[in-house]
This record gives C-alpha cells, sequence and structure tokens, in this order.
C-alpha cells in the first residue's frame, strides 16, 4: 500500500506543483483580493470589527512577550512553544497585513528567526513539529514581500529540514498515525501539508507527495464524523484535530485543487452546537476539560462553506460572547482566521432543535428546555472507553441548570503520568467508571476494549428520552444492563434509569459535582452560588452517601471541591435504580 501511495504521489507530483508552486504570496487561505475584501467586511460588520480590534490588541500584548524558544517544559513535549509561536507569528502577522503597522512587522520577523533558529522542531514529538511548521510557513507567506532573500531562505530551509525530511521519513516508515487513528493523524498530516504548499517550489521536490500523503490522512479521517458527527475523542479533540483537517482543506480549496468537504463535516460542526451545554461548557467526555469553548476558526470555516444558517449565527453569538468584556477570555491563537472564514449573518435563522441524537462509535444523545443560558440540558453517551484518549465512561451524563454545571466529568489528568497511554491506563481515578456518572457493579471496572454500546431508543413526543444498552461494557459483571434517561423540556426535570440484570455483585450508582450537598431522607440537595438542584431517589430500596471524589495515588489530580453522590443496592436478580434530578 505504501508503495502504490508513494508511486501515486510521484505520478501526482507534476500536477501538484502546477497546481501550487507558482502560486503568488499569500498563498494560504487569502490573496491579495480577500484581503481587501476583508477590510471591507470589518468596515460594515460590527462584529468583524470588534474582532479585528480584539487581534490587534492581542498583537499589541505580544509586542511585550518573549519570543518561542527550544523548551521541553515537561522532558517530552515543545508543543507549548509551538502555539506560542503560531499565536504570536500568525497574530502579528495579520496585524501587520491589516493595519501596515511596522511594529507587528517587526515582532512577526523576531518570532520567526526564533524559530527557525531552533536545532530542531521536536520530531519525537510529531505534534510539535507540525504545528512549528505551520507557524512559520504562515510568517513566510504572509510576510513573504517583506522578507529578504536570506529570510526567505531560512524559513524555506527551517520548514524543508525541520519539517518536511523528518514527515518524508516518517511516512516512510509507517509511522502510527498515519493510518488515520485519531486527531494526531490531523494535525501531522494536515499541519506538514499545509507547510508544504506554503514552500511549494523551493522544498526540494518534497511537498507534492506530503500534501498528497496529508489529502489521503484526511480522507482516512473523515470516518471520525460519520455517522451524524460526534467526534470519537470528545468536543475538546473536535477542536484540535478538525482545524487541521479544515486548514488543509481550505487552503487546496482556495488554490482551485479538488478536496474531499463531506455533509458528515457540516453535521459534526452542528454535534458540537448541541453538545456545550447553557454553561458554555462542553459534554467533555474521553480526555477533555471542563473549560469554556472560546471560537473555533474551524466552525467558522464549516458554516461559511456550507452556508449553513444556523451555524453562522451559532458561531457569530459565540464570537459575541467571547469578546465581551467581562469574559476573560485570551484570543484563540488561530484567531485570525476566525476573522478570515467570519460567516455572514443569516437574514433568518431556522430554529435550532431543542434534542439531539448521534450514532456511531461514541453515541451520544442531548436534550435541553430551551436555547436560554440559565436551561436545562442534559447529555448522555454509550459508547466505549476503547481508544487512546477512551476513558471507561460508558452511560455517563453531564448536567446543567441555572447556567451551572451539576454533574461533571472531571476530565483527564496528567499524559505524563507513568503508563497513561498505554498499560496503566485505567489504573488512574479519572479513567475509570468509579470517577464518572455511570455504574460501578460488583466493584469492577467497564471492558476497556468493549465494544460501542449502541442507542437503541430515542423519541422526542412530550416528555423526551433515550435508552442506551450498556451491555458490553457490563459483559463480565451483569447479563444485560440499560440506561435509560428522560426528560422533561418544560421543566428541564431528568430522570436516569437503570436496570441490571443478574448482576454478580453490587451495584453503584455515581454522580460526580463540585456543589454542596446535603442528605435529605431519600433525596440530596446541591446548592452553589445560590441556586440549588435536588437529586431523589425514586427506586426503592437504597441510601445515598457522599464521598470526597480522592483518587488513590498522590500523583493523580487530587480533585479538590468535587464529590461524589453514590447509591448503592445489593445484588439481585433485578436491580432497578431511579433517580430524578430538578432544578
Amino acid at each position: 500500500m505504501r508503495l502504490l501511495l508513494t508511486w501515486l504521489a510521484l505520478l501526482l507530483s507534476p500536477l501538484l506543483n502546477a497546481q501550487f508552486a507558482d502560486r503568488q504570496h499569500p498563498r494560504l487561505w487569502m490573496n491579495e483580493a480577500d484581503e481587501k475584501a476583508i477590510s471591507g467586511v470589518i468596515r460594515k460588520d460590527a462584529l468583524a470589527e470588534k474582532l479585528h480590534q480584539a487581534l490587534l490588541k492581542e498583537a499589541g500584548i505580544i509586542l511585550n512577550e518573549r519570543p518561542p524558544e527550544h523548551i521541553i517544559h515537561d522532558g517530552r513535549r515543545l508543543l507549548r512553544e509551538s502555539r506560542l509561536a503560531l499565536k504570536q507569528i500568525s497574530t502579528t502577522a495579520w496585524a501587520w497585513r491589516l493595519s501596515g503597522d511596522q511594529r507587528y512587522l517587526k515582532r512577526a520577523l523576531t518570532d520567526l528567526e526564533a524559530a527557525c533558529s531552533m536545532k530542531d522542531w521536536n520530531p519525537s514529538h510529531f505534534l510539535d513539529t507540525a504545528e512549528m511548521a505551520v507557524a512559520v510557513a504562515i510568517g513566510y507567506d504572509w510576510l513573504y514581500d517583506q522578507l529578504s532573500p536570506e529570510q526567505r531562505n531560512m524559513c524555506e530551509r527551517a520548514i524543508r529540514d525541520k519539517a518536511l525530511k523528518p514527515a518524508r521519513q516518517l511516512y516512510d516508515a509507517d509511522v502510527w498515525w498515519s493510518d488515520g487513528r485519531n486527531n494526531w493523524a490531523q494535525v501531522c498530516g494536515g499541519g506538514i501539508a499545509v507547510a508544504a504548499i506554503a514552500i511549494q517550489g523551493k522544498d526540494d521536490g518534497l511537498s507534492a507527495g506530503l500534501i498528497r500523503e496529508g489529502l489521503n490522512l484526511l480522507k482516512k479521517c473523515e470516518r471520525f464524523y460519520a455517522p451524524d458527527g460526534v467526534y470519537p475523542e470528545g468536543p475538546g479533540y473536535w477542536h484540535y484535530g478538525t482545524i487541521y483537517h479544515v486548514k488543509l482543506l481550505a487552503a487546496c480549496k482556495k488554490l482551485g485543487h479538488p478536496v474531499s468537504i463531506t455533509e458528515d463535516l457540516e453535521r459534526s460542526a452542528m454535534s458540537m452546537i448541541h453538545l456545550h451545554g447553557p454553561s458554555r461548557l462542553p459534554f467533555n467526555f474521553s480526555d477533555g476539560r471542563a473549560r469554556v469553548s472560546s471560537k473555533s476558526p474551524a466552525q467558522a470555516w464549516i458554516a461559511s462553506h456550507f452556508r449553513n444558517p444556523q451555524q453562522s449565527e451559532h458561531v457569530r453569538h459565540v464570537i459575541t460572547q467571547a469578546l465581551d468584556p467581562r469574559n476573560v477570555e485570551m484570543a484563540h491563537y488561530h484567531s485570525p482566521l476566525t476573522l478570515l472564514w467570519l460567516p455572514e449573518a443569516p437574514k433568518e435563522v431556522p430554529t435550532i432543535p431543542l434534542h439531539a441524537v448521534m450514532h456511531g462509535e461514541q453515541s451520544s444523545a442531548v436534550f435541553r428546555s430551551s436555547w436560554d443560558k440559565n436551561a436545562s440540558w442534559l447529555a448522555i453517551k454509550g459508547g466505549t472507553p476503547d481508544g487512546g484518549h477512551g476513558h471507561m465512561d460508558v452511560g455517563s451524563f453531564c448536567y446543567d441548570a441555572h447556567g451551572m454545571r451539576w454533574a461533571h466529568d472531571l476530565g483527564g489528568d496528567n499524559y505524563n503520568m507513568p503508563g497513561y497511554f498505554r498499560h496503566k491506563r485505567f489504573d488512574y481515578y479519572r479513567l475509570q467508571n468509579r470517577s464518572h456518572n455511570t455504574l460501578e457493579i460488583a466493584n469492577g471496572l467497564q471492558d476497556p476494549e468493549s465494544k460501542p454500546c449502541p442507542i437503541i431508543g430515542f423519541d422526542t413526543n412530550k416528555q423526551h428520552h433515550v435508552t442506551l444498552d450498556l451491555s458490553a461494557a457490563y459483559a463480565k459483571q451483569a447479563k444485560k444492563v440499560i440506561r435509560k434517561a428522560r426528560f422533561d423540556p418544560e421543566t428541564g426535570v431528568a430522570v436516569i434509569r437503570d436496570q441490571v440484570e443478574q448482576p454478580s455483585g453490587s451495584v453503584t450508582w455515581r454522580l460526580i459535582t463540585d456543589a454542596e450537598c446535603k442528605i435529605e431522607g431519600d433525596s440530596v440537595l446541591m446548592t452553589k452560588s445560590g441556586k440549588s438542584v435536588r437529586l431523589k431517589r425514586l427506586s426503592k430500596p437504597g441510601t445515598w452517601e457522599l464521598r470526597e471524589a480522592r483518587p488513590h495515588q498522590p500523583i493523580e489530580n487530587p480533585n479538590n471541591g468535587f464529590r461524589e453522590v453514590i447509591l448503592k443496592l445489593a445484588a439481585k436478580d433485578t436491580v432497578t435504580i431511579e433517580v430524578e434530578i430538578r432544578p
């Protein structure tokens, strides 16, 4: 297969060279006509003007920041420095192109020279290399006419020797990420291909093959968005993988090269809308973090490409929130692309449904009472722990009300802990079902290699509900496990009902929260910030218990402020647990 792909790359090299090598700069995502058009948009669109001013403000801050350095902060990754370079070079280069202020040009050149002078871009952790290559490619391309011949040679040599040649060697050795397994394929394949486009014609003939390799990888990664949008590694990694997926698609499309853009990509952007609660926190399953998501250039491009009014309105709304001075949010390090790809304000916006169901590897369902910031919202998943960033979170859910998150996913832990991505992965608390809003049966863990647990029922007539078959995840501990979630769109009340047939031991129901909790008979009153949510046990028997959400190993995150709310039932032929969550 590798020989076939190499032969195809050689066959297509003249076509790709003709496509890109003779293009003037800038050639990444825009040309001079686009630049003039953006200036017009900024004058006419109030949101574009605010975003532009935010970028200029960020560029002004960067003037006093340090340049990127070759620092391996955690003993393995240069990634923090790659992202620093990407943010600073793209922001100041953009600010110079739009304003003509020489201070931004000078600063962009300083960061560009700092990146190029590094001894390498840490190819042992190739994400670092790919992101640094994109940073230098942007500086080279967007500042091309201002670079001296020596500076151009510096950038071309750095991209060629520190990124393209190592990438070629890795592809030829069938590097693991070339099989399109996870976000690495998109970041490494897409990032290297973007850098190759920037210097094609000055690349020792490497670019054509690497562009083709990148496009082949994107084709493999299309499955991440099928059949209806849920990214296998969760919303957090959707942002990371998809921006590099989109960067390569958008670069090739702008240059007239045919690319595969499926409707699944559009559906995935819609899933991202549903998978974020009114609290602005995502349903952060897998290794995702529960942090406010800012504007995404990928979402902006997808909304603009598909001319989707729902997504366009949402993207503009999220950007408006991010630019609100009451929100302390750093400008996203890809934010010039957000402005470049900013969708127009739609004339009419169809109402987005209050519910969504998404099948696939990490099947999920989402319900909400409204699109108001204080709405109630329930997101629940089936899926599997299998995969590089997977957790034993099959059956887990998150719940928002009163503008806050009440039922939490703690997210991933320190990636540098021993065996985190290997044999010790499920030794760690945050990755086990014992730290998720799901079941523990017979004091055991979910099957780490479980087949995906599907959604087997979904209905939105009157009371909305979803049914998930979790049996595969608990195959060693019970004959059958069914979890059903009901949600009342009028009141925001959710009910979680579990039926476990022939468990081999006790059954524990668990919810993770950062609220203060008080047991009141068959209920638990959760309070924070003057608001409350009540858990009520509807099934018999069972007694509530509270525990601190503490791991057993000192190297793990102590989860300060979080606690487990627990119901534990003894084993019998059929165990039924039903809990109401009332805002």
